[in-house]
């Protein structure tokens, strides 16, 4: 019996007929449209007859316990995901969002998706879907930063998608949209008009999205169980149309009739080799041996047809997926993936991204260490060590001639201890150019003491002294009798080690009370000059 009914009455009474007043059908080939097909196929399990469509691909279809006597030549909507979840894992994109129209068969193939990619190491980031204004939801996947967008809408959606991706920039090296591959050639110039968006900016959005439909024909140059190549069999069938539009489903109602043809050959084999004295002829709607003994020779089919090879799996067609991109305002196919292998190929050189690279899944967040220069580091410490040889050279020079009489009038060891102040005063650049990138978390919150008592200690010893000598020559001169008045080292020591006490006083009870701690300060995010997508 062969149905392509599209209205529910007309084809439900079509076939109620053919069923009462026609000789009895081994088979049901067709169900072209989505609603008559699924209704009819869920009733003829109560007629024992297996239906073959061509052109049926809504994923309903594929409920095995809802529809157990129904198979298809033809991929179905779902078929496409197993394909997808490849070339995800081809490019290593293990981040994606979804947008979805709100549409039963597009949110079926969305949530298929959801489970294809469950467990198998890849993110669904974001979930939009929208009914007529996707501009909200595409900005959505901007604001959480989603840069492989899966995108599940017919032709007229996907140029307001393309338009508010213009419009926010979603487009170019940084993102890649996957979509559906079955739109109609030069489809976006039907829906242009319908947009507010110039047809040169919907353009360039465009460019380079990744289409993703089942290969009407297969590429394979072997021959068919029809003796044909593919090729051949497409020049036969363009020289039968003539002018006639061609169907992207002519291929897979082709194979369906040697699916049909084969299946009925296995039967009759299998009837002659254990019960001869029935026949196929036998067959009727109340027959559920020879229904079963039909239903098991489709499931059994393989062979090598037009579409490829021709394998089920639960009803479904293990098929061929096309992928195709855009590329200067042309599809250009760039690969395609074989179901029954479940291998990829990309097409050598024929996939263009819009950057040097594939895209990132994300922007790339690195922890990047602010940290000292280390030419300044090193320039700072050279003259650091050139102050310390001037500074030693001196407290040689002040220790040896301590005894003449120049040096000795000016307290040589109030000159050490200045000398010796800015020694340390010296060493603690050294201890302040080392930062988290040369020592570890704990060492670092040592020298943060260290290097704070060491220069407290040598600021102090040498600013101490300086005003110690200071201190003494005022006190001579402002002696205005001008009696003769001596004020030793000993007692200029004293006032040193006074203001080191305090020193040493602050410097245990800051330690004690509320030490130096090493703290982690978080600056803005920067964009790297060098990877725009760091």
């Amino acid at each position: 019996l062969f149905f392509f009914q599209c209205d529910n009455a007309k084809g439900l009474k079509a076939f109620y007929d053919a069923i009462k007043f026609g000789p009895n059908h081994l088979m049901v080939f067709g169900g072209v449209c989505a609603t008559v097909t699924s209704i009819i196929a869920e009733s003829l399990k109560g007629w024992n007859l297996v239906q073959l469509s061509f052109a049926a691909t809504t994923p309903e279809l594929a409920d095995k316990k809802k529809y157990p006597y129904f198979f298809r030549t033809v991929p179905s909507d779902n078929a496409v995901n197993p394909a997808i979840l490849k070339l995800l894992k081809h490019y290593h994109w293990k981040r994606v969002g979804t947008l979805t129209q709100d549409v039963q068969r597009f949110s079926e193939v969305r949530n298929n998706l959801t489970d294809v990619l469950d467990g198998k190491d890849i993110e669904i980031s974001d979930t939009e879907s929208f009914s007529n204004d996707p501009c909200t939801n595409v900005k959505k996947l901007k604001d959480n930063d989603v840069r492989i967008i899966l995108g599940q809408f017919n032709e007229e959606m996907a140029v307001k998608v393309f338009c508010c991706a213009y419009d926010e920039e979603m487009y170019g090296s940084k993102y890649q949209w996957i979509i559906p591959g079955w739109y109609e050639n030069l489809w976006w110039e039907t829906w242009i008009n319908s947009s507010q968006c110039l047809s040169k900016n919907l353009l360039t959005a465009m460019e380079g999205y990744i289409g993703v439909d089942f290969e009407p024909l297969s590429s394979k140059t072997n021959k068919t169980i029809s003796g044909r190549t593919p090729q051949q069999y497409e020049k036969e069938y363009n020289a039968r149309r003539g002018d006639g539009q061609a169907s992207k489903f002519h291929g897979y109602a082709y194979d369906g009739i040697w699916v049909i043809a084969n299946s009925l050959q296995r039967a009759i084999k299998h009837l002659n080799s254990t019960n001869k004295h029935q026949k196929i002829e036998d067959f009727n709607y109340s027959n559920q041996k020879l229904g079963n003994i039909f239903l098991n020779a489709v499931n059994e089919t393989r062979f090598f047809g037009v579409t490829g090879e021709v394998v089920f799996k639960n009803g479904e067609r293990m098929g061929t997926i096309r992928f195709t991109q855009f590329q200067e305002q042309k599809e250009v196919k760039v690969g395609e993936y074989n179901a029954v292998d479940d291998t990829l190929v990309i097409i050598n050189n024929s996939i263009r991204f819009q950057g040097v690279e594939p895209p990132k899944d994300k922007t790339i967040i690195q922890e990047e260490l602010r940290k000292i220069s280390l030419p300044l580091y090193s320039i700072l410490s050279a003259l650091t060590i050139l102050g310390m040889i001037m500074a030693s050279a001196f407290l040689f020079f002040n220790i040896k001639n301590r005894n003449q009489k120049l040096i000795k009038m000016s307290s040589p060891y109030m000159n050490n201890l200045i000398i010796l102040g800015g020694m340390l005063s010296y060493a603690s650049i050294f201890l302040f150019g080392l930062d988290g990138s040369f020592v570890s978390e704990k060492t670092f919150e040592t020298l943060c003491t260290v290097r704070t008592w060491i220069l407290t200690v040598g600021y102090t010893t040498a600013f101490g002294a300086m005003f110690a000598k200071t201190w003494r020559v005022h006190a001579i001169f402002k002696n205005v009798k001008m009696k003769k008045k001596i004020i030793k080292d000993q007692k200029l020591l004293g006032i040193v080690g006074g203001m080191l006490l305090i020193d040493l006083c602050i410097l245990i009870c800051w330690q004690v009370v509320d030490p130096l701690r090493r703290t982690v300060e978080k600056y803005n995010m920067e964009v790297c000059p060098q990877a725009r997508v760091i």
